[in-house]
């Protein structure tokens, strides 16, 4: 009863976002000569896309290729809490540059030798805004953040564990990118939650990060991730899994005639 595209406030972009959930099979898009699955259509326009591989999939299948990046660390420091940070510094809570964790890097090279060195490619994928909510949330033993001291929940974890998403992040959490990863709240939107879901789209079978920070255990920083049964998980930050990268197409983006979005007749970028 809840499959389709559905309307939320956008505060990152302004207006509101549109976003597909559940097991739809509306969202195929061919760009770049690989696959994606549309997520939402952004406030501003843009239309956030995920990877799907080479070729498209259908919903339930369990595949590799729908992994662009496999055996993957989200950051190989994870002593501190700060290296849940897609960049980091130090042990300040936030920043929105310094030292880039080991899935940017690995991101943005897959980015650059597929879509970025191709100026046709390339010119269609807007400057994005992804975040990396570092705000500490509640139920942890914690309320305060702190680098190496006492656990606590990032906010994401609160909101998963309230099943409240949302787009709100702090400006400084906000990074302008050409490629990031999903954020838990997008994969709550879209239909993940705390439990085994195998029926929406952005289950493959296969683990791969979030963006969003999850708690800092008193020892071990952790991420949220996708699981292989579509779970909304969470791993240390050292853990190697897969990264699905997300790009956001310019909203005068055009498509050829005739594409109606599903696996056989997706949605074509002119």
């Amino acid at each position: 009863t809840d499959q389709g595209v559905y309307k939320v406030s956008d505060p990152v972009y302004g207006g509101y976002s549109y976003y597909w959930r559940g097991a739809v099979t509306n969202n195929y898009v061919k760009f770049a000569g690989k696959c994606w699955r549309i997520v939402r259509i952004n406030g501003d326009g843009s239309m956030r896309l995920i990877y799907d591989g080479a070729t498209c999939h259908a919903n339930g299948t369990s595949t590799a290729d729908s992994i662009a990046v496999a055996s993957t660390a989200y950051n190989t420091s994870y002593i501190q809490s700060n290296y849940v940070g897609w960049t980091y510094t130090g042990t300040s809570q936030r920043t929105l540059s310094g030292t880039a964790s080991n899935a940017k890097t690995k991101l943005e090279s897959w980015y650059n030798s597929n879509i970025g060195n191709n100026t046709t490619y390339s010119s269609k994928v807007a400057d994005g805004k992804y975040c990396n909510d570092r705000n500490v949330g509640t139920g942890g033993s914690s309320t305060s953040w702190s680098a190496s001291g006492t656990s606590f929940y990032y906010a994401g974890l609160t909101r998963r564990d309230s099943n409240s998403p949302s787009l709100a992040c702090n400006s400084e959490d906000v990074y302008t990118l050409k490629v990031g990863l999903i954020t838990s709240d997008e994969v709550i939107y879209a239909g993940g939650r705390a439990a085994s879901n195998t029926s929406y789209y952005l289950y493959n079978g296969q683990k791969y990060w979030t963006m969003s920070p999850d708690r800092w255990d008193g020892t071990y920083a952790r991420v949220f991730l996708v699981s292989s049964i579509g779970y909304l998980d969470y791993d240390w930050v050292n853990y190697t899994i897969g990264l699905r990268p997300v790009i956001n197409l310019k909203s005068d983006t055009q498509f050829q005639a005739g594409g109606n979005g599903t696996l056989d007749n997706p949605y074509v970028v002119a």
